[in-house]
């Protein structure tokens, strides 16, 4: 066990006139003890008679006043070493895209300390019910049984054993950075109440590679990640923010919320572990200190990865950042929207006269934490394909911002492309190319099924704007070939909207 593992040697270390606890370390009575001495006003330290208790109060009392390092008021960051034995910065690193792989298995000792830890946290502090964490997942036995039964994957059969539903069971977590371009690796765990909108909390562990410790904006915005973010997120104002160089390699971050609290540990290996704990921000009425959390934090062991896959990352395309989800954009891009779909319409109407707009709307797409602004149309055509069947087809406008052009080069994500025709081993066999019609570059895509035909034609201008047309028909018609089809798209004139609040 590292030094780092052991939380009693930590504080031993920290404050070494103090002697060792003379017992192990009971997270659960830290958590226990400590919210009703705080309530009862009472000393940590003072009602403790037996050795066992003052050993546990230590701790707590080492807690509640903190470790060495900088306060609330100290504008220090404690940054993770470039190296850290890789041979290369692991900031800017990725795994491949594979989340089926043995390392998609969290390590036992993670789910063990992590229940232990943190579930006596969460069942103190009312975020579980303390019946909630005897349920157990199904036996492998169960799951390859359910498998073989239906013909499912391994992760599909536990989702249907309702493994997802478990608080605090660790799952195979993985972010894309930089469009898709990069991709993390770790595990995560949450209160498993799928109802909620969102979570009460969730433990992330990261394994090494493509994020920062410096704060910032969190999320698979930009590459690398930030851990953890000093800025405003829960509230409106932004948190109290400490950082903690606990003296043995590891950094403590915490954010203070007021009705939210999140926390990270870097560790010497280069991985982390951070958690975000929602406690009164629309009125729950759960309980959680700092101190608390801090300690908790503090009680989880360093795992050893394997980083075999990791690799540097070089030569990143520069990816245009996408937008912030706005409800009031769909508003306020109504009429705009109205007015490039009718063009539109008007396009199409000439070369296949009697189309039917059936519907209309600005629409965004959502790409990881970011979004896509698009306007979006359904049309009915005025002909039927070789089954009697009535050709339909819809148009996308995409405004700048969140992609980027052509088809993706072979080895980069599929995120940041408006087209996913599929890489090295995916088993697609779509058909997909990019030309060049009146300077301008169109992608397509083909894929069919039996005389099932579906294609894809994008249309990419230099003002930074893009149009899709999309359809399927069965058999040939006529003056809708594959030619055709790449006409009718480039015909489509732009969309409606302003360049200048667009510059990015």
């Amino acid at each position: 066990m590292n030094p780092q593992d052991d939380v009693a040697t930590v504080f031993a270390e920290a404050r070494p006139d103090d002697p060792p606890p003379g017992t192990p370390l009971d997270i659960k009575r830290v958590m226990r003890d400590g919210r009703r001495a705080r309530r009862r006003n009472r000393a940590a330290v003072a009602g403790a008679a037996a050795a066992g208790v003052c050993a546990v109060a230590a701790v707590l009392a080492l807690s509640i006043t903190g470790l060495p390092g900088p306060g609330p008021e100290t504008e220090e960051r404690q940054d993770v070493a470039a190296d850290q034995g890789f041979g290369f910065d692991p900031a800017h690193a990725g795994y491949p895209g594979d989340q089926s792989g043995e390392w998609a298995v969290p390590q036992p000792e993670l789910q063990e300390a992590a229940t232990e830890v943190f579930g006596a946290l969460a069942v103190d502090g009312g975020f579980l019910d303390a019946a909630r964490l005897d349920e157990e997942p199904s036996s492998d036995a169960t799951v390859e049984s359910l498998m073989e039964e239906f013909g499912i994957g391994y992760y599909e059969a536990r989702s249907e054993l309702g493994f997802h539903n478990l608080p605090l069971q660790f799952e195979p977590w993985t972010s894309t950075g930089n469009g898709g371009q990069v991709r993390l690796r770790g595990y995560i765990a949450r209160d498993g109440d799928e109802e909620a909108m969102r979570p009460a909390f969730t433990v992330t562990a990261l394994q090494p590679g493509g994020w920062t410790a410096e704060p910032g904006p969190t999320g698979d915005v930009g590459f690398p990640q930030h851990l953890i973010s000093d800025e405003a997120s829960w509230t409106g104002d932004a948190p109290e923010f400490t950082t903690e160089d606990l003296g043995d390699g590891r950094t403590l971050m915490v954010a203070d919320h007021g009705c939210a609290l999140e926390a990270a540990v870097v560790y010497p290996n280069g991985s982390a572990l951070r958690s975000e704990w929602d406690l009164d921000c629309e009125g729950q009425g759960r309980d959680l200190t700092v101190e608390e959390l801090r300690a908790a934090m503090l009680a989880m062991p360093e795992i050893d990865y394997d980083t075999s896959e990791l690799q540097p990352v070089e030569d990143l395309l520069e990816f245009p950042p996408g937008w912030e989800y706005d409800e009031a954009w769909v508003t306020t891009a109504a009429a705009d929207a109205q007015a490039s779909l009718e063009a539109a319409t008007d396009a199409i109407d000439t070369i296949h006269p009697g189309v039917e707009l059936l519907s209309q709307q600005p629409n965004q797409l959502h790409s990881g934490d970011t979004a896509q602004r698009t306007y979006l149309a359904s049309y009915a055509l005025p002909m039927d394909d070789d089954t009697g069947t009535p050709v339909d087809a819809s148009v996308r406008y995409y405004l700048p911002g969140g992609w980027l052009p052509g088809l993706r080069p072979e080895g980069s994500g599929a995120e940041a492309y408006l087209l996913d025709c599929g890489g090295p081993g995916d088993d697609k066999d779509d058909v997909c190319t990019e030309t060049e019609v009146d300077g301008r570059l169109v992608a397509t895509r083909v894929f069919g099924i039996g005389d099932s035909v579906s294609t894809w034609v994008v249309v990419y201008d230099p003002a930074g704007w893009a149009v899709s047309y999309e359809t399927m028909v069965d058999g040939e018609v006529d003056g809708y070939a594959y030619d055709d089809l790449v006409a009718l798209a480039a015909s489509l004139p732009a969309p409606v909207y302003d360049p200048q609040e667009y510059a990015r």
